[in-house]
């Protein structure tokens, strides 16, 4: 079985922030996160009539914010925008057929934790960045391990599964890329992904033999992880590029709860600037194919070839 919200060849969105991924958006994003097919979506574009003449601000702003609402000067316009659809009426008509069996089918493992596995790909840090206000933070919360092929109850899925790992989970088990595991969790729609959360009787079917990170080398990598501008296919596709989930929180009641989420790529080795990634000279050098990642990235690297962290650190950013 597919995960059909993960597919990215059914919508094209026309909006300035889908830019980066060549205005492909996701399933999920159009048919549950913004349910804005076939409808679309409205938004507001807010003006200045004096800057649009050229004159400046009488307040001495210098861009038109949620300050200026009140002033005379103050316009905005009106935008509304649909997602194009790139099937056609046949093809679409068995697609939201394949979304209907799999609501149904994911309606129903919900209900109670259920034996999951599969082999391990990947297993990196589990980050997530909390944004209050003008703070933000960037919490460790285990790992996350991708797992592909894997299985939920009696189904086999061909997209990845993730299972959350706990610290404890993995100083005992030690996971490492190419193991076969086992575990009993609940599964949860993670904006469009499976992820299997609250992990319990996790063991490892089988041994491949990699080596497995610790947790201190998961907190040098949170210490030296940035941001990186946009989400660069070589940089989602490098070991050492990691996505993480950001969550805006607000108040609510007298306690902080997530407002809005969102997703930000960051590099794990601390490379602010991919045009300035060692990957390709790495590449050349170790005879590796691109998807084993940059300088530092892989574990099979010559010894002196990985940066130390005060040197990553130094670099600009």
């Amino acid at each position: 079985m597919w995960n059909c919200y993960k597919r990215d060849d059914v919508f094209l969105c026309r909006h300035e922030s889908h830019g980066r991924f060549d205005h492909r958006v996701s399933a999920y994003h159009v048919l549950v996160e913004k349910r804005c097919y076939p409808d679309g979506c409205i938004a507001f574009a807010w003006k200045c009539k004096r800057m649009h003449k050229g004159e400046g601000c009488p307040k001495g702003y210098r861009h038109v914010g949620s300050n200026c609402t009140q002033c005379r000067f103050y316009d905005e316009e009106k935008i509304q925008r649909r997602p194009a659809l790139l099937l056609d009426q046949a093809q679409f008509a068995d697609f939201l057929e394949a979304c209907r069996c799999f609501d149904e089918w994911l309606e129903e493992v919900r209900q109670r934790p259920l034996e999951l596995g599969g082999e391990v790909t990947d297993i990196r840090p589990h980050l997530v960045r909390r944004v209050d206000g003008r703070r933000s933070s960037l919490t460790l919360r285990g790992y996350l391990a991708r797992l592909q092929p894997g299985y939920i109850g009696l189904r086999g899925l061909e997209d990845p599964i993730y299972l959350e790992v706990s610290r404890a989970q993995q100083e005992r088990h030690r996971l490492a890329p190419g193991d076969r595991v086992e575990a009993e969790a609940w599964v949860r729609l993670d904006r469009g992904r499976l992820v299997g959360v609250r992990s319990r009787r996790l063991h490892v079917a089988e041994r491949n033999g990699g080596e497995s990170s610790g947790w201190d080398q998961a907190l040098l990598d949170r210490e030296g992880a940035v941001v990186l501008p946009d989400q660069p296919e070589r940089c989602l596709r490098c070991p050492r590029g990691v996505l993480v989930d950001v969550e805006e929180m607000a108040s609510c009641r007298g306690q902080l709860v997530p407002r809005t989420r969102r997703r930000q790529l960051l590099c794990l080795e601390g490379i602010g600037r991919p045009q300035e990634c060692p990957f390709e000279a790495f590449r050349e050098l170790s005879g590796q194919p691109l998807e084993r990642g940059c300088v530092g990235c892989s574990r099979d690297a010559k010894p002196g070839m990985a940066e130390s962290l005060e040197t990553r650190r130094r670099m600009p950013r």
